[in-house]
């Protein structure tokens, strides 16, 4: 299977888009790079921490949230080039300043990835 390098899997995160929620923190990701099926998310590392999937939800454009544990080989998310989807996350909400993410995705096409995502709240 291809390997995609980090470089270009952090263009997946939305600049600018991880933001603290009442109930927790969310992101956004684009896809930029090639249409894919999202089989599995096998969890985020956040801040030292690993959040559990069944914490996670994502929200694709159509507006039907889709609890991140739920995704499986047998009920994908589609991930189309060019849409934006946001990922939330029920855990506290993030401190100001500087943030370091990996979210751990299964696609279809390419297999396991770790998305790193860098960012500061403000």
């Amino acid at each position: 299977m291809p390997v995609i390098p980090p470089t270009v899997l952090k263009k997946l995160y939305v600049k600018g888009s991880l933001r603290s929620e009442e109930t927790g923190f969310a992101f956004d990701l684009k896809n930029l790079i090639a249409p894919a099926t999202i089989t599995a998310v096998a969890g985020l590392d956040a801040n030292g921490g690993r959040i559990d999937d069944s914490f996670m939800t994502i929200l694709p454009p159509s507006g039907n949230p889709r609890p991140a544990d739920r995704i499986s080989p047998s009920t994908p998310l589609e991930f189309p080039v060019g849409v934006v989807v946001t990922l939330q996350v029920a855990d506290k909400p993030l401190e100001s300043g500087q943030h370091d993410l990996m979210l751990h995705v299964t696609i279809k096409e390419i297999g396991s990835l770790s998305i790193p995502i860098s960012d500061s709240v403000g």
